[in-house]
Formats: structure tokens, sequence, C-alpha cells
């Protein structure tokens, strides 16, 4: 049966098309190689071709990866009925299935990536070792990093061929666990999507020491090489990984039955958890250096942006870290908003000491998600060896002043924001105004529409620059008094009292 399908497979048009692809692209490749042969003086010989287009990233991370994909997806749609689920018996057995159906619908793909990369030997000269090219360091040589892994060329085959049997079970998985758990295919195309996202994503922007995070740095043995002292590491996290899945797997029946309504809340905490931590631990590598203080680690992951300064990973930094815990906070102002009733206006005797309660909730969470952020950049600098030079200034101001700083004004920059997102809810009860206005206060931080006069991105350091830290007490303070009358006045109209 499994010779029949692979038969079906094999003769499809569709794989006529992607061989067209990947032939044209490694004929790209090739003049490359030449180019740079020509350019260098030095010899090459065939398995120089064939490794260069075998693992070559662009063409595994913007071609292969999302086929492999989209052939995984289309095989969980597909197989998902349920007289195919009643003769599988359990949900462990369905997976094995259509693991067994993707590995035969994604052979062909890998088949004709073989051959091709076998047709890229033509021409070149054969030899049983490396050659003078394959230890040249540059772009085009993708297979430089092998020779010193390697002893002899043909040794990374059979090693990539494993990662591409681990990898391929890995993906497959996952995708078809976290499938079985909410069973609705608009989640699982976000899904596919944002793993093919990751993937592009690890490959351009990740820097070497947090490459292993990225899945398409699996598809080749050079980017793997690059990533692992030891192949076998990368190899026994890969097993260690389908082994948990099929562990999990074992109790997918009893994780089905869990009420999940119940840890939805949680979600939003936990996914800005772990974002936090990221980007502080990605921020604490990055300044890993010689000379490097603790003061400076601080800067770099609360410098923000501002009118004269302005870079991406800031910007992300800002909206991950102030604006997710604005989003937080809105999440459980909701809630309330949603519970609010006579009986419980009521139980707080006014509506105003209802919101004052709040409002100290609010504040003591903040305060509490300030202190962790900046106690965990600190231990971050402490476990990458970093001083801690307390005699070490920013713009004039003393470390303790910057730490100082960095608390108040971000603990009263969140309650601008939070009480405007609660403002603006009460008066229009629509689940979008949230993040609308949370969107359009992000805009302000762009170079070309910040304000310094507006209370947007005042808690960044990077305003020490231009303006004293009592004016941005002042200004946000006053913002404060301004929108909490706001909404005393919004309570009074709309409860009349």
């Amino acid at each position: 049966m499994v010779v029949d399908r692979l038969m079906n497979e094999f003769t499809k048009r569709s794989w006529l098309f992607v061989g067209v692809i990947i032939f044209l692209y490694s004929l790209r490749v090739k003049r490359q190689i030449l180019d740079t042969v020509r350019l260098n003086q030095v010899e090459v010989n065939v398995w120089d071709g064939f490794y260069a287009l075998m693992t070559d990233m662009y063409l595994l991370t913007y071609f292969i990866f999302p086929v492999m994909l989209f052939l995984s997806v289309g095989i969980l749609i597909r197989e998902y009925r349920h007289e195919v689920l009643i003769r599988m018996l359990t949900p462990q057995a369905w997976i094995y299935r259509t693991l067994k159906l993707f590995f035969v619908e994604a052979a062909p793909l890998f088949t004709v990536l073989f051959i091709l990369s076998t047709l890229m030997m033509i021409g070149l000269p054969y030899e049983a070792s490396w050659s003078d090219y394959t230890k040249i360091v540059t772009e085009v040589n993708a297979t430089s990093v092998l020779q010193s892994r390697f002893s002899l060329p043909w040794y990374p085959l059979p090693v990539q061929l494993c990662l591409w049997f681990l990898f391929l079970t890995t993906v497959h998985f996952s995708l078809a666990g976290i499938f079985l758990l909410h069973v609705k295919k608009g989640w699982l195309y976000t899904q596919a999507i944002f793993t093919f996202l990751l993937g592009v994503v690890g490959f351009k922007l990740f820097p070497e020491q947090f490459s292993f995070l990225s899945p398409t740095t699996y598809l080749s043995i050079s980017m793997t090489s690059v990533s692992y002292s030891n192949l076998i590491v990368a190899t026994l996290i890969l097993t260690g990984m389908i082994l948990g899945q099929g562990l999990l797997f074992r109790q997918l029946s009893t994780i089905q039955r869990i009420e999940w309504k119940q840890w939805r809340g949680n979600g939003a905490y936990l996914l800005y958890a772990g974002l936090a931590i990221l980007h502080i631990s990605y921020n604490g590598i990055l300044n890993r250096r010689e000379g490097a203080t603790a003061d400076e680690v601080i800067v770099a992951t609360f410098i923000g942006v501002g009118a004269d300064y302005f870079s991406y990973l800031s910007f992300m930094s800002y909206v991950i870290l102030f604006f997710g815990a604005t989003y937080m906070s809105q999440l459980r102002m909701q809630r309330e908003l949603l519970e609010i009733s006579h009986y419980k206006l009521i139980r707080y005797k006014s509506p105003h000491r209802w919101f004052r309660n709040i409002l100290l909730q609010e504040t003591v969470f903040f305060s509490i998600l300030t202190l962790s952020l900046i106690g965990l950049t600190l231990l971050m600098a402490f476990l990458s060896n970093v001083p801690f030079n307390v005699h070490q200034t920013y713009q004039g101001y003393t470390f303790a002043s910057v730490l100082g700083f960095l608390f108040v004004s971000t603990v009263l920059q969140c309650l601008v924001y939070t009480l405007l997102c609660f403002m603006l809810s009460w008066m229009i009860r629509e689940v979008y105004v949230v993040p609308t206005v949370i969107g359009l206060l992000s805009l302000f931080l762009f170079p070309s529409l910040h304000v310094n006069w507006l209370p947007i991105g005042m808690n960044a350091l990077i305003v020490l620059e231009s303006t004293s830290m009592w004016t941005v007490f002042i200004q946000l303070i006053g913002a404060l008094i301004v929108l909490m009358l706001g909404i005393t006045l919004l309570l009074r109209r709309s409860l009349h009292v």
C-alpha cells in the first residue's frame, strides 16, 4: 500500500513544477560557485556543488520549508474524518497514521532536491577529499564549515538524511498534536504560518547563539554545524522532542478533557513572560563583551525610542515590555467592566471607591512587574559575568538614579496608558478599543510622529538625553491627574452619582 502511494505521489505533475523551480535556482547557485572559483583561483570538486544546493539556507527556508508545512497541514485536514478516527481508535494512532502519509507525500520533495543536488556535480572534477574551495569562508560557500567537522566529504550525507527525518517528524508531531486540541482549521493555518515566520526570522535575525531556536536550522547540516559544537547534541535534542511528544500523545485523551477556558486568562501572562525573558536574554548576550558593565545592559534593554534615536529592536522592546503590560492590565479591567453591577457598586458604596480599588491594584501590578523586569535584567547581567560598577553614570546620573527613574517613570507611564484605555473602553464598549488604542499610541513612538510634550514613551531612558527626570515625572503626574479627573466626571455622568 505504501509503495502504491509512493508511486502515485511521484507521478504527480506538481512535482515537475517543483523540480523546475529548484533546477533554475541550482543554475544560479552553480554560477555563483564558478564565479567565486575564478575570482579566488582555487580548485573545486563535485562535493562543493552537491552540498551547495542541498544545504542552501535560502532554498530550504523560503521554498522547501513552506512546501513541507503545506503538505503536513493538508494531510491533517484531509485525514480528520470520523471514519478514520473511529478506525484508528486512539488519537495517538491517528497521529502516527498522518505521519506515515506525510513521509510518503514529502518523499518526492526531498528526492527532487537530492537528484538536483547530484546534477550540480556535472562538469566538476571528482575527488575523494575536500577541495580548496571548501576551505574558503564566503556567503556563497555554505559547505566551508563541513570540512572542519568531517574528514571525508561523504560523511555529512547520512547525518543530513538523519536530520531531515528527525526534523520532519518533530514538525508534523507539533502541528498534529496541537491541532487535536483545538480542531480548528483557522488555528492550524495560523500555527503553520507562525512556524514558517519563526523559521524566516530565526534564519535572518537570530544571532549564532540563538540559531538553534530556528526550525530551519535543522534542515541544513551546515547551519546545524554552526549552531552546535557537536552534532550529536542536535540529534539528541530532536530525538528527545519526538519522545516527549510521543509521551504527550499517550495522554492526549486526558488533555482534551481539560477545561481550557479556565486557563485562557493565564495565556497572555505566559506569552508576555516568555517574550520578556527572550528579549532581556537576547540583549544580555548582545552586550556580553569585555569591559561591559551592568548599567550598559540596563540602558540597552530599556533605552526605548525617541525623536533623536530609533531602532526597530528598541521599538519592539518597548512594545513588548510596556504596551504588553498595558494589555495585560486591560484584560483585568475589561473583566471588571463585564462584571460591574449595582450589587458590586453597593458593596463598594461608591463607583469612585470601586475605581480607586482597581487603580490601586494596577499600581501594585505595574510596580511588581517593573521591579521584576529590572531584576531579571540585572540577573542576566550577573549570569553573563558583567561587573556591577556603581560608579558608572548615564547622562550625568548615577546608576542608582537611573534605576529609580526607570521604576517610577515606568509605573507612571503604564498607569497613563491603562487609564486612557479604560476611559475609552467605558465610552465605547467594543472589544477592538484596547488593541486600537495601543496600536495608535505605538505609532507616536516613531521619530516623524514623536511629540515631546505627549506623555507617550517618556519612561524610555533615551528621554534623559533631552529632558530632566523631574520634568518627566511632572508631565506624567499631570497626565495622570487629567485622566483621573476625566474618569471621575465620566463615572458621575454615566452612573448619575
